[in-house]
């Protein structure tokens, strides 16, 4: 295990059966007890309907959402179509600029 600094603290959570030690950020501790609650109560969601199946497969679709979860938001938030078209407009602000600039020296 990682030894404690005076910025991160030690933790321990239990995701299943599953207990975990680790040093994290003191500002980061409130998202890492949080997803593990998360993650925990997404277990027992699947669990519910899954009798037939082993914790480990479950931990697969418990995993399975949270990847689509985070790729879901990652899109939501992109704002890479609104940064081209910032660009867009801008260049064509600069174009009309530079073209009136030269019509006036004429």
């Amino acid at each position: 295990m990682a030894e404690q600094t005076p910025s991160t603290l030690n933790i321990t959570l239990q995701l299943g059966d599953h207990t975990m030690r680790f040093p994290v950020a003191w500002n980061e501790e409130k998202y890492y007890r949080d997803a593990a609650a998360h993650l925990n109560q997404r277990f027992q969601y699947y669990s519910s309907g899954m009798k037939n199946k082993s914790a480990e497969q479950i931990w697969v679709y418990v995993a399975l959402e949270a990847a689509v979860n985070l790729h879901r938001e990652s899109a939501r938030y992109d704002i890479e179509p609104v940064k081209d078209r910032i660009n867009t407009i801008n260049q064509t602000i600069l174009d009309a600029l530079a073209r009136e600039a030269s019509n006036t020296q004429e």
